[in-house]
């Protein structure tokens, strides 16, 4: 059954930039009380002060998603706030760009651990409360990557994967709860920070993709399914064609891939090994 946002406590992580930046002003505008969190406290606080301008109660929480400590810790701080928590966007996220053999195993895992197990960690905490309350909108933000593959990005690929695995798992787990709903979004490319922040050992200067959707198209879509719960929901078209493609010629597009994706995700400039902000975040 549709619900309205108005005074509903949203918790949305990564809201510092990006989707999640997108995501609070949106859900602000419509008056939700609103628990943000991300590891950077100046930029989350400037995220804060602009949804309190614009009518919303909020809550600037700092928080690590890698951390399941700091994410209990965040859940709490929520409903001591507001007394319940009725949505959790699983927003936070980073990547890595570099083959297999070339990306360092504590940067590979960094991924895993902020991507996958930062929203296992989200909705273990959410969960807490949607089981007492009867009630409640977990939404994790997988990628149209959760269905096909692609060289050069293993880790954020296989998180995403693994995302879109694990809200599946969980939806059941669930399904006796009507009034519960687990909303797994796979976006197409957006247009935010993580790619001038990616982890990179390609010694190339990587690029935001083609096509990529402008982040508050993203937040409409999340709002969407917080007001209307869905099952799964594909942003947009050029997503659902990369998702027909491979499924009807595997052999054909992982043919492809490798020879279109450097082309698509790299410019001709060189550039330095680093981990961007897989262990901390830049400015």
């Amino acid at each position: 059954m549709p619900r309205r946002l108005q005074d509903a406590v949203a918790v949305i992580t990564g809201a510092s930039s990006g989707i999640g930046e997108a995501t609070a002003l949106a859900m602000a505008d419509r008056r939700a009380r609103l628990v943000l969190a991300a590891r950077d406290p100046s930029a989350l606080e400037r995220v804060a002060e602009t949804c309190a301008a614009r009518g919303a109660e909020t809550l600037a929480v700092p928080t690590d998603v890698a951390d399941p400590e700091a994410v209990d810790a965040l859940a709490e701080r929520a409903a001591e706030r507001f007394g319940s928590i009725d949505v959790w966007v699983n927003n936070a996220g980073v990547i890595l760009y570099g083959r297999v053999e070339d990306t360092p195993p504590e940067a590979f895992r960094r991924v895993i651990e902020t991507n996958f197990l930062g929203q296992v960690h989200g909705a273990r905490a959410a969960v807490r409360h949607f089981r007492r309350q009867a009630s409640g909108v977990l939404i994790n933000m997988s990628s149209v990557w959760a269905r096909v593959s692609s060289p050069h990005v293993s880790a954020y690929v296989a998180s995403k994967h693994a995302v879109r695995a694990f809200s599946a798992c969980l939806r059941e787990e669930l399904r006796g709860l009507k009034d519960v709903h687990v909303v797994t979004v796979l976006p197409q490319a957006v247009d935010t920070p993580m790619f001038r922040h990616a982890g990179n050992f390609t010694r190339r200067k990587v690029r935001c993709l083609p096509l990529a959707r402008p982040a508050e198209d993203i937040a409409k879509r999340i709002v969407w399914c917080a007001e209307d719960p869905k099952r799964e929901v594909t942003e947009r078209r050029f997503g659902r064609l990369l998702e027909l493609a491979q499924s009807a010629a595997p052999p054909l597009f992982e043919a492809i891939a490798p020879r279109l994706f450097p082309r698509l995700a790299y410019s001709n400039e060189r550039a330095e090994e680093t981990t961007g902000n897989l262990f901390e975040p830049l400015h």
